[in-house]
Formats: structure tokens, C-alpha cells, sequence
């Protein structure tokens, strides 16, 4: 096809989606599908009702919906934390869980913004789609990677536990463990930096419209014009943020299933003194191993996107094909980072009742307003008549 060259092709959505985990935070304005004359326009109508349906409705709506789920997540472990019948590997774990449940609202919370950004790239210079479209690959990345990590983390601790449990305590302790989580956040804090200088905010000189007139534009800085740069980043953001997290996570979910099947012969053996000990080690393991097959579910495809793009010979094909799995993808991510609640219910049963107790104790104590509330205004209302009554004796 004439007029477009794979090199080129590859540059503008190398700058697009330099991020290989998260690629929907691109500027639409710079990369229009019903622009791109290199789509022929019945495929362009595909993939304009395909970004509406899944990146206007769908993946705002997993937000909202991941955004409550993961703040009950945060509230359930923590009152779990109290609990003192935990051990310090559960209860190093539980930490754990808590701090993915954070960082999985945060990405929630980030990305909601993404389904109203304008198809344009005037902005007004103290709008928030300005600030949030210069940082919220940044702000995004940063919670994708902390998330993943974070799992990997849960996944080496489980994995120690089972398979080195004489290990276990001398490797990990709550003070170990809070000082990780804290690592890790620095380190996907410090990673994603770069994008930080993704965008740099231009006047423009010339303006199209008058209503544009005093607006600002975006423009990709040098930094990330740069092929050399943006082709090692995104190799480094595929090896630290996929191959290597996948990989432990394959290798410590092979270790957790193994040790399922032998969870019947300890049960057993620690079934009059231990039972609820081995009990609550095994809901963790089965949690884990749901949680990891929903990452390689929901998140390697983004990956494997990546490369069908990359070994795909024809340029129409290649285009219209990355962009169609790309928004999928996009969506079964977000689905990743919302749907913890759900599996922590189905499979946990504690959860599910410090879940109940929680929310009977929210009736409880609306209910107890309420009566408190009414008997207050009983008592002004006694007060009232009895007051009326002595000055009618009075008079």
C-alpha cells in the first residue's frame, strides 16, 4: 500500500503505546481511525463502534465497578489483620492482598478518566484533560506495574511457605514484607518516570479555529520522538513488566498446584490439632492460583498483541488487526484489575462472612442512628407539651 512505510507505522505507534501493558492511553487525535485512509472505511466503522462500545461503556463501567470492589477488598483484609488466630506468613500475605487492592482502586480510579478524553488536541491551559493527558500514562503504568509486582511478591511468599517452610520465617516477617511493598512502589514510581517527559505543551502560532484561539496543543517531546529510546524502553517495560513476572509466576503456580494435591495428606495429619491453620493456608494457595491464571488470562494477551503486530508482514492487515486486538486486550486488563472482589468471594469463605458482618454492622449502626435520632425527638417533644402544660397551670 502507498503512502505508509512499517518503519513508520511502527515509530507512531511505538510513541502511541510505549507502554506494552497499558496500550489505550493514546492521543486518538494524533492516531484517528476514521482518518487513517490506509483502513478502508467499512473496517474504520468496525473498529469506531468497537472503541466506543468497549472504551466509552465497558471499560468505564469495570472501573466503577472494580473501584468498590477493590475499597470492600481494602476493607474486609484489614479487619482480617485483626484477627488473632493468623500466623505471620498469613498474615504477611494479607498485607499483601491489601496493598494490590490499592493499587488496583488506584488504576481504577486513573483510567476512569480515560473514556472522556476529547477527540482533539487544542486544550484549554488549566483544563484537567490537558494535566491528564500529559501524565496519565505515567500515573497508569505506574499502578499496572506496582499491581504486577505486587502479585509476583504474593506468589514468592506462597511459594516459600509451601515448598521451604523452615525458610519461610527467617525470609519473610510483617517489617520484611511493609518494607517490599515500599520497594517495589519506589521502584514502579522510578520506572515509569520517563513518561513523565512523554508530552511537552505547545502554543501554536497559527490557529485553525477561532474558538481555539488562547488554547494550548500537545506534542511529543524529543525524548520519545527518539526510535532508539523508545524501542529499548518498551524491550526493558516487556522484560521487567511481563516475561520476568510471568515467568516466576508460571513457575510458582506450577510449585501451589502441586502442593493442592498433596493438601489432603496434610490435612490429615494436622487434622486434630492444626486444622484450621491448614485450612486457611489452603484458601490462600487456591486464591493465589485463581488470581494467577486470570493474570495470564486478562494480561499476557497484551503481549502477544504486541508481536502479532510485529511479525505481521502486511501493513493494512497489521494495523487494522493491532488495533481491534489492542482494544480487547485493553478491556480484559481492566477486567483484571476489578475482578479480585468477585474471586475472593466465591473462593474465601471468611471473606464472605467478614463481608456480612461488615455490612449487618453498617445496618446496625444505621438503625441505631435512626432509633437514636427518633428518641431525641420524642424527648423534645415530652419536653415541649410538659413545658406548655406547666405555664396553662401557671396562668
Amino acid at each position: 500500500m502507498t503512502g505508509y512505510n512499517i518503519s513508520n507505522i511502527l515509530t507512531a505507534l511505538s510513541s502511541e503505546h510505549v507502554n506494552c501493558s497499558f496500550l489505550y492511553t493514546a492521543d486518538l487525535s494524533q492516531f484517528n481511525i476514521t482518518n487513517d485512509s490506509s483502513i478502508p472505511s467499512e473496517e474504520s466503522k468496525t473498529l469506531e463502534i468497537m472503541e466506543y462500545v468497549l472504551y466509552s461503556i465497558i471499560i468505564p463501567t469495570v472501573c466503577i465497578l472494580g473501584f468498590f470492589g477493590n475499597i470492600l477488598n481494602v476493607v474486609v483484609f484489614t479487619k482480617k489483620k485483626t484477627c488473632k488466630a493468623l500466623d505471620e506468613m498469613e498474615y504477611c500475605t494479607t498485607i499483601c492482598l491489601v496493598a494490590l487492592a490499592i493499587s488496583d482502586l488506584m488504576f481504577c480510579v486513573c483510567t476512569f478518566p480515560n473514556a472522556f478524553l476529547p477527540h482533539r488536541n487544542h486544550y484549554h491551559p488549566y483544563e484537567f484533560m490537558l494535566y491528564y493527558q500529559m501524565y496519565n500514562t505515567f500515573i497508569i503504568s505506574t499502578f499496572i506495574l506496582s499491581s504486577t509486582l505486587l502479585t509476583v511478591l504474593t506468589a514468592i511468599m506462597r511459594y516459600v511457605a509451601i515448598c521451604h517452610p523452615f525458610h519461610s520465617h527467617q525470609l519473610f516477617s510483617m517489617r520484611k514484607t511493609i518494607i517490599m511493598i515500599i520497594v517495589l512502589a519506589i521502584f514502579s514510581f522510578l520506572f515509569n518516570v520517563p513518561y513523565i517527559l512523554k508530552y511537552w505543551v505547545e502554543k501554536p502560532e497559527c490557529i485553525d479555529k477561532e474558538e481555539y484561539v488562547g488554547y494550548v496543543q500537545l506534542r511529543y517531546s524529543d525524548l520519545f520522538m527518539d526510535d532508539k529510546f523508545v524501542y529499548v524502553y518498551k524491550l526493558l517495560w516487556a522484560i521487567i513488566g511481563n516475561f520476568i513476572p510471568l515467568s516466576i509466576l508460571l513457575y510458582c503456580n506450577i510449585c501451589l498446584i502441586r502442593a493442592l494435591h498433596k493438601s489432603q495428606m496434610l490435612r490429615l495429619l494436622h487434622s486434630r490439632d492444626n486444622t484450621g491453620c491448614v485450612s486457611a493456608h489452603k484458601r490462600i494457595n487456591v486464591t493465589l492460583i485463581a488470581i494467577i491464571l486470570l493474570f495470564f488470562i486478562l494480561v499476557a494477551p497484551s503481549e502477544i498483541t504486541k508481536f502479532i503486530f510485529y511479525i505481521s508482514n502486511e501493513q493494512y492487515l497489521a494495523i487494522y488487526t493491532y488495533r481491534m486486538a489492542t482494544m480487547v486486550t485493553n478491556t480484559l486488563q481492566t477486567i483484571n484489575f476489578s475482578v479480585n472482589f468477585v474471586l475472593y468471594y466465591i473462593i474465601i469463605a471468611p471473606f464472605r462472612n467478614t463481608l456480612h458482618e461488615f455490612i449487618c454492622s453498617l445496618r446496625n449502626a444505621r438503625h441505631s442512628t435512626q432509633e437514636s435520632s427518633n428518641t431525641r425527638k420524642q424527648k423534645k417533644t415530652i419536653l415541649h407539651l410538659t413545658h406548655k402544660k406547666s405555664n396553662r397551670d401557671w396562668m
